[in-house]
């Protein structure tokens, strides 16, 4: 017995696939197809595809799944488990976000509207056709009512599972005598663009020249809107795995701050700290940027009033570009080291007011020159706003092999930083120090390791640009030190596990020779290293009994007291990496069954005392 129908077609830019399933759907659905267009119909009901959109008449509606960072209603907001966005014929939400009904259940909409509001690659349809004959609203609310929880939060659609779609979709509509139909549509320029883009990522969360080059060319071939290709980058860039823990986790505590005006100080804190970890975990800030537009709305995080630097920065650019032309200026070296350190003084605060500035800026600019069909002033803006692309390139350059563990600094990299080293250059001759390395170097959470490949990069690049060096050289030194690095951590996981039995007798030189051959037969046996050297050996022995006594003396004392000085302490003098302490404090509370709240206080700072009793805890 038949049980679905099912057809696929293409039709302009689109492809699409048509189901129909019922008790009598071989026999009351039909479709008939014309020059550019295909009408499906059945009961006084009726879905038409053609070149450039659709047209919809009856009971049904629209769904789709929901993109990183587009527009959410509140209440979709709130619920975590909403995945899908679904819109019923001839219904609106007003102004309460409350869902108001009307019997005006036909409409059109555009294949370039459809793909703008609704998912950029694939959307749904569906009409259900039977014999209930009255007021549509009421018929209506009562699809609503089976089938739009269905729908909310399904995952179905993610997972491209369509005959799974249409089976469920029944089953939650539970009306045996009507017809179902569902429509799907895709966007094969987008899909194209998507799945390309999807592939790359996947990789290792970033985009080669030649994969950049070929989503380029894909771009030319199907001209596709810079927004969408952005809509689509962000969500792939937040659907990868690894990615999406962190930001999920960043995206909570905003939701948590949903119903007041203001952060408070610890989520304030705790953003912060994310955004940390998305540098040593190589995640897009942009995912972050846009959580903070969806989510805050508005809201300020820092003090409400323009700081000093950042009315500093406007009004040298508001004189450039808004003054009466006999007034404007030309901006000099001395102007453009100001805005510079004012984006580091942003960026370094996290305060997007400085962004916020440029955005103002480069409008007012772009409005004055189609006013005047005068484009100097957009193009002088265009030549500052390129200083600030290579300061965001040299950022993200450095942090990598400051924060991040295994990362490939490819010479590529290097000739980058040496380009924009001189740029800066020639502007100050301390300005690329200052700005960069100074506060790197005293970020509390750069490795060991990660400061000796920064003082070798920077060192590196003085000696190339006075001809003492080569950038081979330089690229050998820095990959000696990664194997440094490699061999370090490995030696320290093999002596640890080691230690469990041997640490009394690692008191002992011989003991510690002994356990050395051991470790550096293993390592050449996994084809690590041939060799271990005693002084790197030493320094891993040394540094577990540093963490040894910190986890066994100092920190239960820390609980105890909430001493956050004396946690401070050892982390400044310890020489031990912030990171790699904190994932041993966070296991220590996980094994002891400790509330993790307390671990947070004492990071803070802050002292928490028993009601009652006094004590501090």
């Amino acid at each position: 017995m038949i049980k679905d129908l099912r057809l696929h077609g293409s039709i302009g830019d689109v492809d699409f696939f048509a189901f129909a399933t019922g008790a009598t759907a071989y026999n009351t659905y039909f479709y008939e197809e014309e020059t550019s267009r295909i009408r499906f119909f059945s009961r006084g009901h009726e879905f038409t595809v053609t070149e450039d959109s659709v047209l919809y008449k009856g009971t049904g509606g629209s769904f789709c799944e929901y993109m990183f960072g587009v527009e959410k209603p509140v209440k979709d907001i709130e619920k975590l488990d909403v995945n899908n966005r679904l819109i019923m014929f001839g219904a609106f939400l007003d102004e309460k976000e409350k869902v108001v009904f009307t019997n005006n259940t036909e409409g059109m909409e555009p294949f370039a509207r459809l793909f703008f509001q609704g998912h950029a690659v694939t959307n749904y349809y569906f009409l259900i056709s039977s014999e209930f004959e009255g007021d549509y609203r009421k018929r209506q609310k009562q699809v609503l009512k089976s089938v739009g929880k269905f729908l909310k939060r399904t995952t179905l659609l993610s997972d491209d599972r369509d005959t799974e779609l249409l089976g469920s979709f029944c089953t939650e509509l539970g009306e045996k005598r009507s017809i179902v139909f569902i429509f799907k549509l895709i966007n094969r320029a987008n899909r194209e663009y998507y799945e390309a883009y999807r592939n790359f990522y996947s990789v290792n969360r970033e985009l080669t020249p030649q994969d950049e080059l070929y989503l380029d060319e894909l771009v030319q071939k199907n001209n596709i809107d810079g927004y969408q290709q952005e809509r689509m980058k962000i969500d792939v860039m937040y659907r990868h795995p690894e990615n999406r823990v962190v930001v999920d986790e960043y995206r909570d505590v905003l939701l948590k701050s949903l119903r007041r005006d203001t952060l408070h100080t610890s989520e304030y804190a705790r953003l912060n700290r994310l955004r940390t970890l998305s540098i040593r975990n190589n995640i897009p800030v942009v995912l972050f940027d846009t959580l903070d537009e969806l989510l805050l709305k508005g809201k300020k995080i820092q003090e409400t009033e323009e700081t000093e630097y950042l009315k500093d920065a406007r009004a040298i650019l508001e004189n450039l570009f808004f003054k009466d032309p006999l007034l404007k200026q030309h901006i000099i070296k001395d102007d453009i080291v100001r805005l510079i350190r004012a984006k580091h003084q942003a960026y370094s605060q996290n305060d997007r007011g400085f962004e916020q500035i440029l955005l103002d800026i480069g409008k007012a600019c772009d409005e004055l020159s189609r006013e005047t069909d005068d484009f100097s002033v957009f193009e002088e803006f265009s030549s500052i706003v390129t200083y600030f692309d290579r300061y965001d390139n040299v950022q993200a350059l450095l942090s990598q092999p400051a924060f991040m563990k295994k990362v490939e600094f490819r010479e590529e990299s290097l000739r980058s930083l040496i380009g924009n080293r001189k740029a800066f250059d020639d502007l100050d001759k301390n300005l690329f120090k200052s700005i960069f390395i100074k506060d790197l170097l005293a970020n509390k959470y750069i490795t060991g390791y990660g400061k000796r490949k920064i003082q070798v990069i920077l060192k590196g690049i003085d000696n190339i640009q006075q001809g003492e060096a080569s950038l081979k050289e330089v690229m050998a030194e820095l990959r000696s030190l990664n194997e440094e690095e490699r061999l370090y951590h490995e030696t320290q996981a093999a002596l640890k596990e080691r230690m469990r039995s041997f640490f009394p007798g690692l008191e002992l030189k011989e003991v510690r020779e002994k356990i050395r051959a051991d470790i550096t037969a293993e390592l050449a046996e996994r084809g690590i290293a041939d060799k271990l050297p005693v002084k790197l050996f030493e320094k891993v022995f040394l540094d577990l009994r540093k963490e040894s006594i910190y986890l066994n003396q100092i920190f239960p004392k820390v609980i105890h007291t909430m001493d956050s000085a004396l946690r401070e302490d050892f982390l400044e003098n310890s020489g031990l990496d912030r990171f790699y302490i904190e994932s041993l404090e966070r296991e220590y509370f996980e094994e002891k069954d400790l509330d993790l709240a307390y671990l947070d206080l004492i990071r803070e700072g802050k002292e928490l005392s028993v009601t009652g009793g006094g004590e501090r805890i």
